[in-house]
């Protein structure tokens, strides 16, 4: 299960940066980053379901400007691995039509999820469980 999840991160590392020419390395990280993020979010609102964290908590403007920028520089420093994504490109580059079809679908897919995700569990809460 692990290898087969290591598989699709590799795999999501590749399309995204092959999405486009323009600061491919860029695309990564920020794709990333929102991914990560949203799935951050997803997390504090379901511990803030269950157990009344106080979240979201009150910050200004500014505060949670700087926590974003932090969060981003962490995910810079974590993720950015562009010698080593070389190595997942060699892996992926022969990949037939069918199988990047397929790709595309997952990729995408689990992209819309993930970046759904905030909005989907407060609804979801609030239409079954209120």
């Amino acid at each position: 299960m692990i290898s087969r999840i290591q598989k699709f991160y590799r795999y999501f590392v590749y399309r995204i940066f092959h999405v486009n020419n323009d600061g491919p390395e860029i695309n990564v990280i920020v794709i990333l980053g929102m991914i990560h993020g949203s799935i951050l979010l997803a997390v504090l609102i379901i511990l803030d379901i269950l157990f009344d964290i106080g979240f979201p908590p009150n910050l200004d403007k500014s505060e949670w400007y700087l926590l974003a920028l932090l969060f981003f520089v962490f995910q810079f420093l974590i993720f950015f691995r562009p010698n080593k994504w070389k190595t997942y490109f060699k892996e992926f580059e022969n990949e037939s039509k069918e199988e990047r079809r397929k790709g595309s679908f997952l990729v995408w897919g689990y992209l819309i999820f993930s970046l759904s995700l905030p909005i989907i569990i407060p609804v979801i809460w609030d239409a079954f469980f209120r």
